[in-house]
């Protein structure tokens, strides 16, 4: 079963972002443009995402040189175990995916500050490749998962004392994905297990890509900003400042999955990269990501100014008409699914 904190983060990030894609349906200033459908696009994703998040219900541990991504299962749960594994997959995969979402954001933030960019890279039916990018990383992060990380013999005989001890779970009751880094060899000594390396450098090769986008896209958009709202004045100043509530929205962004997902992640996995053994085993880390569907809709909500007023109630979005909107839009959301 979900815990606790998964469900209400959950049931919290899905009228977040139901709310959200309101606000940006009515309440976006007309300069907003085209970003209207990648910030709704986002908004979806992380509903998604907390759904998901719930359904898998997985548990994130080290073991020696090992990590380990798993959930319960029964041979008489009603979810049958090709379900199961599959959950554990498309949880990994959608971390990779929200590497790739944060990349298309600072893209397009920096393509809005210089038109050279825009025109050679965003303009046109090329916009719509900011939204394939997740499901091409999804593609690519499912390829490295399903050659290095996929549970064996092997795998299954390394952790099985350990599941017994720590959850007290046979292997036949779990579906698991595990980067088992080193493997030994026939006189017991320590060798590279080249599957999980392979696949893990792919798997840092797209965290790094969508890195580098958000500190070298960030800072040049943040630079072109600034310059913009020193020469311009009227018209051009609100659509710079747009451009600047709008940055900085996203850089709040960006600092809370670094937070609360990618750092934690990345310290699980290098300590058993290092063969570093942490003795850790605990549902904080699948906690922790639960909670950023939750909090990942804040920034936009409270820094856009727009938005910003009409939830305090300067331009009176409480009346009987569009308060009876807003749950109209909930539930015909509701309903579809």
């Amino acid at each position: 079963m979900p815990s606790y904190v998964q469900l209400v983060s959950t049931s919290i990030s899905l009228i977040l972002n139901v709310f959200l894609c309101w606000l940006i349906l009515k309440k976006s200033p007309k300069k907003l443009g085209s970003y209207k459908q990648l910030m709704i696009y986002t908004s979806v994703f992380e509903m998604y995402y907390a759904l998901l998040d719930a359904a898998a219900d997985v548990t994130v541990f080290s073991h020696g040189f090992a990590v380990v991504v798993f959930r319960e299962f029964t041979p008489k749960c009603w979810v049958p175990r090709s379900v199961s594994m599959a959950l554990v997959i498309a949880y990994c995969v959608t971390f990779g995916m929200s590497m790739a979402m944060l990349a298309s954001h600072f893209v397009y933030r920096y393509s809005v500050t210089d038109s050279n960019f825009n025109h050679r890279y965003t303009s046109g039916r090329k916009y719509y490749l900011l939204f394939l990018a997740p499901f091409i990383y999804a593609i690519w992060w499912t390829c490295a998962l399903s050659y290095g990380y996929l549970p064996n013999q092997e795998s299954d005989d390394y952790l099985k004392s350990r599941f017994l001890e720590t959850f007290d779970l046979r292997i036949d009751q779990i579906s698991y994905v595990s980067p088992k880094f080193y493997r030994y060899g026939s006189h017991g000594e320590l060798l590279f297990n080249e599957p999980a390396w392979v696949a893990v450098t792919n798997c840092l090769m797209m965290v790094t890509s969508s890195i580098f986008c958000a500190l070298y896209l960030g800072s040049k958009c943040y630079l072109n900003i600034a310059k913009q709202l020193s020469v311009t004045s009227g018209t051009s100043k609100f659509s710079a400042n747009l451009q600047k509530q709008l940055f900085n929205a996203l850089v709040i962004q960006t600092v809370i999955p670094v937070v609360i997902m990618y750092l934690p992640i990345l310290v699980f996995f290098l300590c058993p990269m290092i063969n570093v053994n942490m003795g850790y085993s605990s549902k904080l880390i699948s906690d922790m990501v639960a909670l950023y569907p939750v909090i990942d809709p804040l920034p936009n909500m409270f820094i856009i100014k727009s938005y910003r007023k009409a939830i305090i109630g300067e331009e009176d979005i409480w009346t009987n008409r569009q308060t009876f909107e807003i749950f109209r839009f909930i539930w015909l959301l509701w309903k579809e699914n």
